[in-house]
């Protein structure tokens, strides 16, 4: 991984901007809509990305992996999902903006990692769930193609050292890949098959 901090800091503001889009779109009658994480409708779903924003800011400022399992199904839509969102979101920023902020070695649960790669986690989980609620509630698919080509040439980068993630042996948090990408497969689709969606 060669980006600099800026660019990689550009990365997060595109995919939280991403998946914020699609939420202020989403109809009032659909919250209970199924996504294609079948543990969540969308409203569970909007949840998740907001706690795991407060979660990876609270990492970031020296909290440790069992203050993030206790919260990651907490609770958090308090206001208005997109205002809440939002919120998060900011505060998130201002965390990976902090100085030194990148080259912390955080807490996290499946390994400690680096800021930097903490913010590559939560540059898939953004982009892959922004596909999730476009689906779900039949809004634009199409992913910020310069951030999931980023994903793909970093992935093994992103995913290094964690016990959870695609690429480990482990389905608690993701599913096996589905289907098999062909040789003209959008380079969208090979990343929501490696992340185990359902095309």
């Amino acid at each position: 991984m060669h980006d600099t901090d800026s660019a990689l800091l550009s990365y997060f503001d595109t995919a939280a901007e991403g998946f914020g889009g699609r939420l202020r779109e989403v109809p009032d009658t659909c919250w209970e809509n199924a996504t294609p994480c079948t543990e969540w409708n969308v409203r569970q779903l909007v949840n998740h990305m907001i706690q795991g924003s407060r979660i990876y800011t609270s990492l970031l400022r020296g909290g440790n992996s069992a203050e993030f399992m206790a919260n990651l199904g907490q609770e958090a839509l308090d206001g208005d999902p997109v205002t809440t969102y939002r919120d998060a979101v900011a505060e998130c920023r201002a965390a990976f903006h902090a100085a030194g902020a990148l080259d912390r070695t955080v807490d996290y649960p499946f390994g400690p990692v680096p800021g930097r790669q903490l913010l590559g986690l939560y540059v898939v989980d953004a982009v892959t769930h922004t596909w999730d609620l476009a689906r779900a509630v039949r809004l634009d698919e199409r992913l910020d193609a310069r951030t999931v080509c980023w994903i793909l040439d970093n992935f093994e980068w992103i995913y290094h050292g964690v016990s959870e993630s695609p690429i480990a042996d482990s389905n608690r948090y993701y599913g096996p890949p589905t289907g098999a990408p062909t040789s003209d497969s959008s380079e969208q689709d090979r990343l929501l098959h490696t992340m185990g969606r359902t095309l």
